[in-house]
């Protein structure tokens, strides 16, 4: 009787309490279904720098040009952009402008993607004066390197190649503010977000130091896609990476840019296309030695420990980075050969 009891008891508690009950097992089943949508796999896998640099890089060698490509498409249509407007002076500020601006919108990107916050794209600690001090010594260095590209020019001139001169918005009056503006302020900024502050935090997590920083040389290089300026935008990629990996942040390589690229501003400004001899001569010199002891300083003396947790999981690290930059490699070395014969 009292087994009776309890059954019909339980069966009377269901019947009054059945909304509730049915109620709380939809939203576990609702629950573990959105559990499972959380815990799924992304598109691309695992989020890891290496994968988000490697598809940074892919998307920096095509966005800029994307955007050109729709900007110009809007002008036309709207009968802006005529014929010839290729050597008009808002066509040629548009060329420097959107590589930074797409530079930028990738990092926003990349720190979102491996969910970082923007500061780490900057700096990974507070970085000690002496990085500045060494950038501006690595900067005087590779003036010692001036000449390569002249050298490099001449080799591939032997298989046809013509350089093309650099075209750049007037720099009368003040159209030179202008330019150093975009060219030695922003773009260093933009570039050096993108390439030390992205695609070498990438590197770093699949390859050691040393290696990371030449395949940042050479992606640096590939990325602006001139024969000219091949040889020594790669020695400065290189060099720029070490310096980052040392100084863990952006800031002295930021310094170490704007000032390659304001000292070539001022030359061409000035007109100055060579030196004296005893000056050339006591130039090389000194940026020469000021080039060896920083590197040595960097590579042998200022040794730190970020080679510790080399082991692991770097074979797959690689893989990740180079699937991903792999198109914008092609992209780059495609553009590359076809600015060398055309």
């Amino acid at each position: 009787m009292r087994t009776v009891a309890k059954k019909l008891a339980s069966v009377l508690f269901f019947v009054y309490n059945w909304r509730r009950i049915c109620y709380n097992k939809r939203m576990r089943q609702k629950n573990q279904g959105m559990n499972k949508i959380k815990n799924r796999t992304p598109l691309l896998g695992e989020h890891t720098r290496a994968k988000g640099a490697g598809l940074s890089f892919s998307l920096s060698t095509v966005l800029a040009t994307m955007l050109l490509f729709v900007i110009i498409l809007v002008l036309s249509i709207f009968g802006v952009a005529k014929e010839g407007f290729e050597k008009t002076e808002w066509y040629l500020y548009l060329c420097y402008v959107l590589p930074p601006i797409a530079s930028v919108v990738i990092v926003g990107y990349y720190l979102r993607y491996v969910n970082k916050p923007v500061s780490t794209a900057i700096k990974e600690q507070k970085c000690h004066y002496k990085y500045f001090l060494l950038a501006i010594a690595l900067q005087i260095g590779l003036l010692s390197l001036s000449e390569l590209n002249g050298l490099f020019v001449g080799f591939l001139q032997r298989f046809g190649y013509q350089p093309d001169e650099i075209v750049l918005p007037s720099m009368d009056g003040f159209g030179f503010v202008g330019v150093f503006f975009v060219v030695a302020i922003i773009a260093p900024i933009a570039e050096e977000l993108l390439f030390r502050g992205v695609v070498l935090d990438g590197l770093k997590s699949g390859f050691s130091t040393l290696v990371a920083a030449v395949l940042c040389g050479a992606l640096f290089s590939l990325y602006h896609q001139n024969p000219v300026q091949t040889a020594y935008q790669f020695c400065c990629g290189f060099a720029y990476a070490l310096l980052a990996v040392r100084a863990k942040s952006v800031l002295p390589t930021v310094l170490a840019h704007f000032l390659n690229n304001a000292y070539i501003l001022i030359l061409y400004k000035c007109g100055v296309t060579a030196y004296s001899t005893p000056a050339y001569i006591t130039i090389m010199v000194v940026s020469g030695l000021c080039l060896i002891a920083t590197l040595a300083y960097l590579l042998f003396l200022d040794k730190k420990d970020e080679d510790a947790d080399i082991e692991t999981e770097k074979k797959t690290e690689k893989k990740r980075f180079f699937a991903l930059a792999s198109v914008g490699i092609a992209v780059c070395v495609i553009t590359w050969i076809t600015n060398l014969f055309m």
